[in-house]
């Protein structure tokens, strides 16, 4: 059954990275709808995650104080908890905006840090794809102190990014013109 399970989310995992690799070298609609494809899959596959560690920290709870509970549950999955906020945060932003986006009425910046911010949520679905492939993951299923940490630095720079593309989004929308060399 675990077999099973562990194969479901590494195979949403996978297909959100082929998602955003197919967003990456394609323009217009099917850029924007293979990136809102790639992060609903994705969002599938970390909840699916976020289910293992939740199990895994219920059975070693037994006997500790709240705060102690508290501390690891935000130790355990808060990376993953920053991780699927941001990208939900992204989901909705590809969305509300998406007929802006399309009708190419974003300045230029909002491309490049798009491309900052996929490229930091890529990073970070290696780190966890190489976590949960491990057999100590398989076994525990919980992910080491130094791989949490890396999740949440990186978490807080995509969050960032994240928001300047919401600034760019709602006060830097453009008419359309663009200058011919």
């Amino acid at each position: 059954m675990k077999d099973w399970y562990s194969t479901i989310y590494k195979s949403f995992i996978i297909a959100a990275i082929i998602s955003f690799v197919v967003g990456f070298f394609t323009e217009g609609k099917t850029s924007v709808s293979s990136f809102i494809a790639g992060y609903s899959v994705l969002i599938l596959g970390i909840m699916m995650i976020l289910l293992i560690l939740f199990n895994g920290m219920m059975k070693v709870s037994n006997g500790q104080s709240t705060m102690q509970i508290m501390y690891t549950i935000l130790l355990t999955t808060g990376p993953f908890l920053l991780m699927l906020g941001v990208i939900a945060f992204i989901l909705y932003l590809l969305i509300k905006y998406n007929s802006i986006i399309l009708a190419d009425h974003v300045s230029k910046s909002y491309y490049s840090f798009s491309n900052i911010t996929v490229v930091l949520i890529l990073i970070q679905i290696y780190i966890v794809y190489t976590n949960i492939s491990s057999s100590t993951f398989e076994i525990t299923g919980k992910i080491s102190k130094v791989t949490s940490s890396m999740i949440y630095l990186l978490g807080v720079l995509s969050a960032i990014s994240s928001i300047i593309l919401f600034t760019i989004l709602k006060y830097f929308t453009t008419d359309g013109f663009s200058s011919y060399n």
